[in-house]
C-alpha cells in the first residue's frame, strides 16, 4: 500500500458511493472498480460491503484509516516544510499566538513584517494554549507564540524560544472603593466581582485562592474587560503590559496586592521550520 491507496480508500469511505468517489478522485468508475479489487486482493481481505444504500466500511477498512491518519498529518506536514523552505519574497505562513500577544506584541511585530518581506500572505489565529499545540502538531499553523514556560518545556521535538515574562497584576478603576479599604488581601479582594481571561499556561492562579470563586465574567477579550473596569467595580487580572495604557492615563490604577503570578510567553516552532526564510 501506498499513500494513493489510503487517499482512496479514505475518499470511498467519505462519499459511500463509487459514483461519489470517481468525482473526488477525478477517475472513472471502472478504473476505481479495478483499484479496490486489487486493494483487497493484495491485503486478502474485504475493504467494503456493498449494499442497496451505499458502500459500508468493513473493520478493515475502520482500522486502516485510523492507523493511517498520522501518516496523512506527515505528509502535510512535509509539504508546509518543503513551501517554507524554498519561499520568502512569496509564500504563507500560518502563525498561531495566544490572546495576550495578540494584543501586547502582534501589532508591532506585523509591522515589521510587512516591511521585510515581499508578496507574503500570512495567516494569523488565536486559540488557547491547548489548541495552538494541536494546531502545531498537526501543521496547521507553523509558529506558535502562546502562555508557555520555556523552564517546563520538555517535547524535544519541538523548539521552544523564551519570549517575554511579565508580572500579573490586579487592577480597578481610579475610584474603586477597594483603594479606600486598610488591609488589601485576596480575601478582600474576592468581595467584589471579577472580569478575567480564561486561566491557561503559565498564568495559572494558585488553586484554593478566594478569587477564584469571585469571577463572574470569563473572556479571553480585554479590550470589553477594561470597558467593564470602568462602569462598574469589577477588578481584573492581567500582565503589566495589558493595561499600560489605561494605567500612564490615571483611568485605571493598580492594587497593591501580591497575586503570585508570572505569565511568561513562549515561541514554539519544529526544529525544521526554524531555519526556513518566512519562519526565520
Amino acid at each position: 500500500m501506498d499513500v494513493s491507496d489510503i487517499e482512496l480508500i479514505r475518499t470511498v469511505r467519505i462519499e459511500g458511493s463509487l459514483t461519489q468517489a470517481c468525482a473526488q478522485l477525478n477517475m472513472s468508475q471502472p478504473t476505481l472498480s479495478k483499484k479496490l479489487a486489487r486493494l483487497e486482493d493484495k491485503l486478502e481481505a474485504q475493504l467494503f460491503y456493498r449494499s442497496s444504500t451505499g458502500l459500508i466500511p468493513t473493520e478493515v477498512t475502520n482500522y486502516i484509516l485510523s492507523k493511517a491518519e498520522s501518516l496523512r498529518d506527515q505528509v502535510v506536514e512535509i509539504e508546509r516544510h518543503v513551501k517554507l523552505m524554498t519561499q520568502f519574497e512569496f509564500g504563507n505562513l500560518n502563525l498561531g499566538v495566544g490572546p495576550i500577544i495578540e494584543q501586547v506584541l502582534l501589532p508591532q511585530v506585523l509591522t515589521r513584517f510587512l516591511e521585510a518581506v515581499g508578496k507574503v500572505n500570512l495567516s494569523v489565529v488565536t486559540e488557547d494554549d491547548d489548541t495552538l499545540l494541536r494546531m502545531l502538531n498537526t501543521s496547521e499553523v507553523d509558529v506558535v507564540v502562546g502562555p508557555f514556560r520555556s523552564a517546563d518545556w520538555q517535547d524535544k521535538n519541538i523548539v521552544c524560544v523564551p519570549m517575554v515574562q511579565d508580572k500579573v497584576i490586579a487592577v480597578a478603576r481610579h475610584k474603586h472603593p477597594i483603594f479606600r479599604s486598610k488591609v488589601t488581601d485576596e480575601t478582600r479582594l474576592a468581595q467584589f466581582p471579577w472580569v478575567a481571561p480564561k486561566t491557561q499556561g503559565s498564568a495559572t492562579p494558585v488553586p484554593g485562592s478566594p478569587i477564584l470563586d469571585a469571577i463572574r465574567i470569563v473572556s479571553d477579550n480585554y479590550d470589553l474587560l477594561k470597558k467593564l473596569l470602568l462602569t462598574t467595580d469589577a477588578i481584573c487580572a492581567g500582565p503589566r503590559a495589558i493595561f499600560n495604557q489605561e494605567l500612564d492615563a490615571k483611568v485605571l490604577r493598580q492594587i497593591d496586592v501580591d497575586l503570585s503570578i508570572n505569565w511568561e510567553s513562549s515561541l514554539l516552532l519544529r526544529p525544521e521550520t526554524l531555519g526556513t526564510p518566512l519562519a526565520h
